[in-house]
């Protein structure tokens, strides 16, 4: 393709979409519809994906997650995961010692929804209530601000002592030092010993609204209240990001042998970590990313059509053009497509009206007097192909500007 041509295309393109401003108007919007909604989808996919990723590092750069309850996000429970025989710290026991080769710490929790705290006249009743051991500390990768965590000292003696996290401390202790203070847990008094750090949040839930106090004090107070409001987890925390594949098989076998799981049979039981969430999150958005490519589809179609249309209406006025021309030059060419010369002559009456030449003759007798042609056509009067045929030669005289409208009586 020359540079002329490109020329040519473009000053074609130019003047089409000048003639059809609506139809290029709504093209335009259409395909800028489509790739808007096209990157909006992949902004919005790539930045959930990203958000997630770290919420998830937030809980621990190589942690995995046990409970009797299978992996799941954002679904509750259902009725055969809540009647299952529960995780125990002898399981999170067995965990450390046999599979002490990939593991370097666990950390077994027990978590109450939400805990009613008082101190003098202030009051909340929505902070977790958590009973940890000294290990929650490296295991999850959350330390205390100032002040102390619990210690094996606490566990030996069940001591009542709490640990509070920055949310409890804005609510009860807005304008002084928490440390040493008595507050009531379920009206149950615990003497508080440290302050966490602040800890963010973890998809929209604040993780600094906690209170962690010993496991072995959490025991004596709140053991037997059912799931799902009171649960037991495992968190460990591998030697490396490399061994976690491998732990989690140790832990599963461990796991199935002190649950006494048939071969074959499913766990009743969820190990779960980091790469497992994020699996599991990206099955979740996969119907999103699905929904959302249909609508760039639909949108990026509309425009498509639209443009074909713009390309039909340009190449249509193009073939027009074409077809104009070789229809003047057929004219031209045409054995019985006499130029006009000289002005028009007119007879004296009405019916007699006919045009002449300059020289005189008859229009008629001017298209026969080819040497041999009429000898080869005949009388024109005989033959009414003839006419028909001088009639459909008139629009293409008609494109140079002549007039070929013989006399009435005439033979054509």
């Amino acid at each position: 393709m020359s540079f002329d041509d490109i020329k040519e295309s473009a000053a074609m393109a130019v003047a089409t979409v000048r003639a059809n401003k609506l139809r290029s108007s709504l093209t335009i919007l259409g395909v800028a519809i489509g790739v808007v909604t096209l990157t909006f989808m992949v902004s919005i996919i790539q930045g959930l994906n990203k958000a997630f990723a770290e919420q998830i590092e937030s809980l621990g750069s190589n942690t995995i997650f046990v409970s009797k309850f299978d992996p799941s996000f954002g679904r509750p429970p259902n009725d055969e995961e809540l009647h299952r025989k529960e995780i125990t710290q002898e399981d999170a026991e067995a965990i450390r010692a046999e599979a002490a080769g990939a593991v370097e710490s666990v950390a077994p929790i027990r978590r109450k929804i939400a805990a009613d705290l008082r101190y003098a006249d202030k009051e909340t009743d929505t902070p977790i209530l958590f009973g940890v051991t000294p290990e929650y500390e490296y295991t999850i990768s959350q330390y205390v601000g100032h002040g102390r965590f619990v210690v094996d000292a606490d566990l030996l003696g069940r001591e009542n002592v709490a640990v509070l996290a920055q949310d409890v401390v804005r609510a009860l202790f807005p304008y002084e030092d928490p440390l040493g203070k008595e507050i009531k847990i379920e009206g149950r008094p615990f003497r508080v010993v440290g302050v966490m750090e602040p800890l963010g949040n973890f998809f929209g839930q604040s993780r600094d609204n906690s209170v962690f106090i010993p496991l072995a004090t959490f025991d004596k107070y709140w053991r037997d209240i059912e799931p799902p409001f009171v649960v037991f987890f495992i968190i460990i925390r591998p030697h490396t990001r490399a061994d976690v594949r491998a732990a989690m098989d140790e832990i599963t076998d461990i796991l199935r042998r002190r649950r006494q799981v048939p071969a074959g049979a499913k766990n009743n039981f969820g190990v779960s970590s980091q790469d497992s969430l994020l699996d599991f999150y990206n099955q979740l958005t996969g119907a999103t990313w699905l929904v959302l490519t249909a609508i760039s589809f639909v949108a990026l179609m509309i425009g498509g059509i639209g443009v074909m249309n713009i390309m039909r209406l340009g190449d249509g006025a193009h073939q027009g053009d074409r077809r104009a021309q070789g229809r003047r030059r057929d004219a031209r060419q045409h054995p019985l497509a006499v130029p006009h010369r000289g002005r028009r002559a007119h007879g004296a009456g009405r019916r007699g009206r006919t045009r002449r030449r300059r020289g005189g003759e008859p229009l008629d007798e001017q298209v026969f007097a080819a040497p041999g042609l009429r000898a080869a056509l005949g009388h024109p009067r005989r033959h009414r192909h003839l006419r028909e045929r001088r009639h459909r030669l008139r629009p293409l005289a008609r494109l140079e500007g002549r007039a070929l409208r013989p006399h009435r009586g005439s033979a054509l």
